[in-house]
């Protein structure tokens, strides 16, 4: 079955800025046998390094356990197509030569395009359940009346639910995504139009809906991929009510279309830079003072895949920790439970991939 693997970890701020989010910068080895001749040895040794480089960008994703089954595919798929994910690189230093035991080695610094990784796992579904397929939410308004816009909405739900997403209705568990926007339309050809080139007004009418559209963790606000315009034509023989319908319907459908791509491999792509950059999570303890959230942010530092503390404060009555985390979701949950404060253990009450509720018992 075809589905989008998509979203959630990793932050797209900006068309100025996402090219370089979406590239992760990596420093990796590699190695070659020695021959004759030595520049193609060291050639070689490059594409290795090269190939170890994609491995270590992408593995937070590949490497989790719910890829196990698929791990051997993944990484052919990712092996074989390394080199084309590798936009550049430089050397570090110059080639080591062991004559002892017949290798030449090299070190790079290379800077991996997650974006056009993404295009190859596109269709291995279990990508998105490492993510713990988040629930998706989808808002998006029309400009003028600033209520919801139904048709672009209805399409874009629908596209999303059969390529895989989970989508909530507003009945059950709240979303932990939400894609949001403003929808426009705007008439192109009237029917009965006089004065449409080549007489088309007298046949057909077209419309066109544009839409400015950006995701975000909904328990966070922090933005997963920035704002960007998509926007669709509508064409119709009987009506311009008609072709302003097919309008909002199509741009809705297009979003994740998969010969448009322009919705999911985006948030894909800025999932795993966020993965690999350092993942933005609110943590939420309760049963602390000052002196026991300072305790438990001590302990926190230490955790492997912890990249940094960007702030920690008393709020309602609750410690509110602001944490950037190089590992999965599962596995910084994971991670926290086998935390010790003083006499206290960490449990958890509640959990998002950006949110973290726990208690201090």
């Amino acid at each position: 079955m075809r589905r989008v693997i998509a979203i959630l970890t990793l932050v797209l701020t900006g068309f100025a800025s996402a090219q370089a989010q979406s590239e992760v910068e990596v420093v990796a080895s590699g190695t070659a046998a020695i021959g004759s001749d030595r520049a193609a040895c060291i050639e070689e040794a490059v594409l290795d390094a090269k190939r170890n480089a994609v491995e270590q960008a992408l593995g937070v994703l590949v490497n989790a356990e719910t890829l196990a089954q698929n791990y051997e595919v993944v990484w052919d798929t990712i092996r074989t197509r390394s080199q084309g994910y590798v936009k550049r690189w430089e050397p570090l230093g110059e080639p080591e030569w062991d004559a002892r035991n017949g290798l030449v080695k090299v070190r790079i610094r290379a800077w991996v395009s997650s974006t056009e990784a993404v295009k190859d796992l596109w269709e291995i579904p279990e990508v998105y359940v490492a993510l713990e397929r988040p629930r998706v939410g989808v808002k998006l308004l029309a400009a003028d009346t600033r209520q919801p816009e139904p048709a672009s909405a209805a399409a874009l739900v629908h596209a999303l639910r059969v390529r895989g997403f989970e989508v909530v209705d507003g009945s059950g568990n709240p979303a932990e995504v939400v894609i949001t926007g403003i929808v426009r339309t705007e008439a192109g050809i009237r029917l009965g139009d006089q004065n449409a080139p080549y007489g088309l007004g007298k046949v057909v009418a077209t419309q066109r809906a544009t839409a400015e559209v950006r995701v975000v963790w909904a328990d966070t606000g922090v933005v997963i991929v920035a704002p960007f315009r998509w926007e669709a034509t509508g064409f119709s023989f009987n009506s311009n009510e008609e072709a302003r319908q097919e309008a909002l319907q199509t741009l809705g459908r297009e979003l994740v279309e998969e010969s448009k791509a322009a919705l999911g491999q985006k948030m894909l792509g800025a999932l795993m830079s966020q993965l690999q950059n350092g993942l933005r999570v609110r943590i939420v303890v309760r049963g602390a003072d000052y002196r026991t959230l300072a305790q438990f942010v001590d302990r926190l530092r230490e955790v492997r895949g912890v990249v940094s503390v960007e702030r920690e404060r008393m709020e309602a009555g609750e410690g509110v920790v602001e944490a950037v985390v190089r590992l999965t979701p599962a596995l910084f949950r994971r991670q926290l439970l086998r935390l010790q404060v003083g006499a206290k253990r960490v449990v958890i009450l509640r959990h998002s991939p950006s949110l973290v509720r726990l208690a201090l018992r």
